[in-house]
């Protein structure tokens, strides 16, 4: 794990990914001013004081949520049926989901801790996770007195702060968005289910607009 001080501003991405087919660049999927995710972040940390322990509990909340590898998602609009079997969620629709997969779970995250803290502090990674396998993984990234890893779909950390100096190999850090800006670590890859695009940083391949990558 490298940290954000080793990545470098790179353009914004058009994600294919939701429901209805519309692209929403990469920044975007991280809501901080929806009513919605406000609302939840006073409830979740009602009567907390610290930093700290709101960050904490906002990271409860999250993993909380059961885990799903794909959020299949249906819908029928005007007699015509929509299906994406690997859907982003927009945060605040994110709330309302019975089951989250890794990425619709960091960015409601993102979007609680962003009550918090400000944007230069908070981050979605875009990684691998290097355990029994190797999988393309996303996970919180913070900037308190230290910098922090926030896990979202392990059980055992489900409200621990992890230290980026204290987990080795185990998380390989790639890209790096909040609702401002995207960074990505230079000449790394993420493995499936990500992989290389034309045009584009070899990132998020399958949830990219190929229009846009070639225009």
């Amino acid at each position: 794990m490298l940290g954000i001080d080793y990545s470098q501003s790179t353009d914004n991405q058009p994600i294919l990914a939701s429901i209805f087919n519309e692209t929403r660049l990469l920044t975007s999927w991280i809501t901080p001013y929806s009513l919605e995710v406000q609302n939840k972040y006073d409830q979740i940390t009602k009567g907390l004081e610290s930093t700290e322990d709101k960050v904490k509990a906002c990271l409860r909340f999250a993993s909380d949520i059961p885990y799903v590898q794909f959020v299949r998602v249906s819908a029928s609009v005007a007699g015509k049926r929509f299906v994406e079997n690997d859907c982003w969620l927009l945060p605040e629709s994110a709330l309302h989901a019975p089951k989250l997969n890794c990425a619709n779970k960091t960015y409601l995250l993102a979007s609680l801790l962003r009550q918090e803290l400000p944007a230069e502090s908070v981050w979605v990674c875009l990684g691998n996770l290097n355990s029994d396998s190797q999988d393309g993984h996303a996970f919180g990234y913070i900037r308190l007195d230290r910098d922090y890893i926030l896990e979202t779909t392990n059980p055992k950390v489900r409200d621990k702060l992890i230290p980026i100096d204290t987990v080795g190999n185990l998380y390989e850090d790639i890209v790096y968005v909040n609702d401002i800006e995207v960074r990505a670590v230079p000449e790394r890859k993420i493995r499936e289910p990500f992989s290389s695009c034309y045009q584009c940083l070899p990132f998020l391949s399958d949830y990219l607009d190929r229009q846009l990558c070639r225009a």
